[in-house]
């Protein structure tokens, strides 16, 4: 059984579990936040269950039969074994691998969990906290509240422009419902397994994963919410980040159930909001800020795409009005009076995106231009800081990543990278 097989019959074991019936408060396993983590490997499925202290014995027994009897129930499961947890603590019984711990050792080799950061309490009630991922320093996310925004293009750009900063960088892209890393970056390929772990693809230099490597093309995605949390997180746990700077996550758009059960799940230090500065995709962006800051997760900030239409004849009228203003001092003038006033075509709005910054009293990261380059060169699979590096775009991408790398530098413990998030899971 391949990897890809392997993720598919863990979207159904996701759902057929999560069905489960807690008997104490009467609802859904996932929920009541017991249902902490699925792995598959092979058709072999471990089930991780979360429970509070004070929960009955018995009660917990009924559980692990009734998940055990679901995931049997499964199609293509091959072997069940259910572990029951105390939240923070141990294995309450029952032997095997944790889930989430490869044969051979823990996934973070003895890794204590990280702390709590940014001043937040965990819940009380609340499932576990997600694990560290080894060897990452940063997990950035990047977001919208609606779609068309731009978002991947960010993403992609913005990952590309902390590689040119000198920062080793891997991009998840989580767009589940359209994954547009593939075509964005050119790549193609389906990913293979060492070891029991996924090793991602590579392109200009970036660590890639994405469900689009996964799928067929045209594919549609018709995913619930469970199997979509379990799929992401096996691309964070189980595939090879180690040695990443910063891990970039093009999240999906949309404040929905998906997207809250995807932010539960991806142990984020910070959150960049991506909107146009239109009327209508300012008021979604405030929508996805306060879904962030439910979740106890920063936002550093919200960055303007499509700020403006650069008009690609501005810079021919510029060197024409050099050329004419020896001989032509009035005619040189007014071609730099009709650049100034068309140069920059406010197609969306004006400003909008940083008064949006200043009433919802986040950051503003930056304006990003509407430039038809940065259309054709992502269609290419060339980013465009890639394809023109000393574009006017380009700045403006490398002047984002700054503020990211600022506002969440790279965590250091005696001279070492030590990765650590400050996502406290509701």
């Amino acid at each position: 059984m391949d990897m890809a097989d392997d993720l598919t019959l863990k979207g159904s074991v996701i759902e057929a579990v999560s069905q489960v019936i807690d008997p104490v408060g009467n609802r859904s396993i996932l929920d009541a936040h017991m249902l902490d983590a699925v792995d598959v490997v092979d058709g072999k499925v471990d089930v991780r269950l979360s429970f509070s202290a004070d929960y009955p014995r018995d009660a917990r027994w009924q559980v692990e039969d009734a998940v055990a009897d679901r995931a049997e129930s499964v199609e293509g499961v091959r072997d069940v074994n259910v572990h029951g947890f105390v939240q923070g603590e141990q294995p309450l019984y029952g032997g095997g691998t944790p889930v989430g711990e490869a044969a051979g050792g823990p996934a973070a080799d003895g890794a204590a969990k990280a702390p709590a950061g940014g001043g937040a309490a965990k819940a009380a009630g609340a499932g576990p906290e997600p694990a560290t991922l080894k060897g990452v320093g940063r997990v950035i996310a990047v977001a919208s509240g609606k779609g068309g925004v731009g978002k991947s293009t960010v993403a992609v750009n913005l990952a590309l422009g902390l590689q040119r900063l000198g920062f080793r960088v891997g991009l998840l892209d989580v767009d589940v419902y359209g994954p547009s890393v593939p075509t964005l970056l050119g790549v193609h390929e389906r990913p293979t397994v060492k070891n029991k772990r996924i090793l991602p693809l590579e392109a200009h230099n970036l660590k890639l994963m994405s469900l689009g490597f996964l799928m067929e093309d045209d594919s549609p995605v018709i995913w619930r919410g469970p199997i979509v949390t379990g799929i992401i997180r096996q691309f964070l746990q189980d595939v090879d980040w180690e040695g990443t700077d910063y891990l970039i996550v093009d999240m999906p758009p949309g404040t929905g159930d998906a997207q809250l059960s995807l932010a539960q799940s991806v142990p984020v230090d910070g959150a960049v909001v991506v909107t146009t500065p239109s009327d209508l995709a300012l008021i979604d962006a405030a929508r996805g800020l306060r879904m962030f800051n439910t979740l106890n997760i920063e936002v550093l900030g919200i960055v303007e795409n499509m700020a403006w239409y650069a008009w690609p004849g501005a810079r021919e009228l510029e060197a024409i009005a050099d050329e004419v203003s020896g001989s032509d001092g009035a005619l040189a003038a007014r071609l730099r009076g009709l650049v100034e006033r068309h140069g920059k075509a406010y197609i969306f709005g004006q400003g909008g995106g940083e008064r949006e910054a200043a009433r919802l009293q986040t950051r503003f990261l930056g304006h990003i231009p509407l430039d038809g380059t940065v259309r054709a060169a992502g269609d290419r699979g060339t980013p465009i800081v890639v394809a023109e590096p000393d574009s006017a775009v380009t700045d403006a991408f490398l002047d984002l990543a700054r503020a990211v790398s600022e506002a969440r530098p790279l965590p250091q413990a005696g001279g070492e990278r030590k990765g650590f998030f400050s996502f406290v899971k509701k």
